[in-house]
């Protein structure tokens, strides 16, 4: 595959896993929405990074990592600084029973209603700021 291949590749998943959030939410799985917003931005930040450096994307999940590993957190504003924040705990904690319940009291209808939210408008920004730098028909 062409790295703009990997790339769509990795866009196309990123999208399938917010509609997969989105999924969630109108079921009412409050902990599966977060667990899905997660890792639609885990894989937009793993796009962005083989985008940059058409290689392999790295072995993490942890957002803050991934996004400094992109360098594209300094260019975040403290909107998006939260949103990682607040998504990067939901990949092990919405995963494993002993969390859930946990976080249960957290992943309320409307804390994931904006989650949902600020997921969409973070995913399109990598995207966009992706496109901005290329002519690649990577989108």
């Amino acid at each position: 595959m062409t790295q703009s291949e990997i790339v769509s590749y990795w866009i196309s998943k990123s999208r399938e896993e917010l509609e997969s959030a989105s999924i969630m939410f109108s079921m009412r799985k409050y902990a599966y929405t977060g667990f899905m917003c997660h890792q639609c931005i885990e894989k937009a930040l793993k796009a962005y990074f083989i985008f940059q450096n058409d290689t392999k994307q790295p072995r993490e999940h942890k957002l803050v990592m991934l996004a400094k590993t992109t360098q594209l957190l300094h260019q975040f504003n403290e909107k998006q600084k939260t949103t990682i924040e607040k998504l990067d705990p939901l990949y092990t904690k919405s995963r494993y029973e002993d969390y859930k319940n946990t976080i249960a009291s957290l992943l309320t209808e409307s804390y994931c209603g904006t989650l949902l939210q600020e997921t969409e408008e973070l995913m399109t920004w990598i995207l966009a700021s992706m496109k901005s730098q290329t002519d690649m028909p990577i989108l």
